[in-house]
């Protein structure tokens, strides 16, 4: 029993000193409270992509058979907190919590439709809920929403499958923003220098005859090559920065482009991609009369979006 209790002692001992060194290197943006609490009654209209996924340039590619999902309109409430039965996120509800803004509520006001042999259908979304994640000194946070899927979305091979999925956003700010694209800027000036000496330098090194003007050259080769790999542009060719932005409260700019994915149970299980998502700023006014059109009159959820 003394053995035991000893082996335990030492192995608390052992775990605590670990995390508190992972809750020290994983330390939340001082800002990411106000950001998130600025978003109150943001609406966003999102289109859902669904079908398989290619990552290119750190850019999701739907391949094969698609499935779209349109007019889904959602209303951030950043002060107010999700219901307690709201769909699990991964910052909030995984293994580093402090680095989110914790859950907040979410109003589907529209749910998304799409097409299939039997017509136009509604998607049920439930239990929505958002969160801001943002590392201390990281020049970019993420949006996330998460749901839980009443039935199965299916058309073909194209499928959303029941159960909780989530989409995600890129946020920057104003000068996080500005940096990195003048970053990638100088980048792709360095890579451009690189490879245009890499093949001035092979060029010669064929035209030469003479045995020590092609190692010269061959070396000079190698080094530009070298000097591509680290100019940094490949890292940045991945981060969408070009995109158009949703320009929020706070100065926050949320990218139009982000993915959909959903996870096997456990903290540490794998991410399955499920297409891309697409995102503009909600105008309410078309989302009225859209309502007025699909239901004959206002639907409640709309007729609370009114100040």
């Amino acid at each position: 029993m003394k053995i035991s209790a000893l082996i335990c002692t030492v192995g608390v001992t052992a775990i605590a000193p670990s995390s508190a060194f992972l809750s020290l290197i994983n330390k939340v943006n001082p800002s990411l409270e106000k950001y998130a609490e600025a978003q109150e009654d943001a609406l966003l209209k999102i289109r859902l992509d669904i079908g398989q996924v290619e990552m290119k340039d750190g850019k999701p590619l739907i391949t094969g058979n698609r499935l779209g999902i349109d007019n889904l309109f959602l209303q951030l409430n950043g002060k107010e907190t999700a219901s307690p039965k709201h769909a699990k996120l991964p910052g909030a509800d995984g293994p580093n919590p402090q680095l989110s803004s914790g859950p907040k509520s979410l109003q589907v006001v529209n749910q998304g439709s799409y097409v299939d042999l039997t017509g136009t259908r509604h998607v049920k979304l439930e239990d929505g809920a958002w969160e801001m994640i943002w590392r201390d000194n990281a020049r970019a946070g993420a949006l996330i929403c998460a749901f839980n899927l009443a039935e199965d979305v299916k058309r073909n091979d194209a499928e959303i499958p029941k159960g909780r999925f989530y989409l995600t956003f890129p946020l920057w700010t104003s000068d996080s923003l500005n940096d990195l694209r003048e970053r990638k800027a100088k980048a792709e000036e360095r890579a451009t220098d690189a490879i245009e000496r890499h093949e001035r330098e092979v060029r010669l090194m064929q035209e030469t005859n003479n045995l020590l003007m092609k190692a010269l050259h061959f070396r000079n080769a190698c080094k530009a090559h070298e000097d591509l790999d680290y100019s940094g542009y490949r890292s940045y060719q991945k981060m969408p920065l070009e995109r158009d932005m949703i320009h929020l409260e706070a100065d926050v700019h949320l990218c139009s482009l982000g993915t959909i994915w959903t996870k096997k149970e456990g903290w540490f299980a794998d991410h399955v991609l499920l297409g891309s998502a697409s995102v503009t700023e909600g105008i309410r006014n078309n989302l009225e009369k859209m309502g007025s059109v699909a239901e004959g009159k206002e639907p409640a959820a709309i007729r609370n979006l009114h100040p």
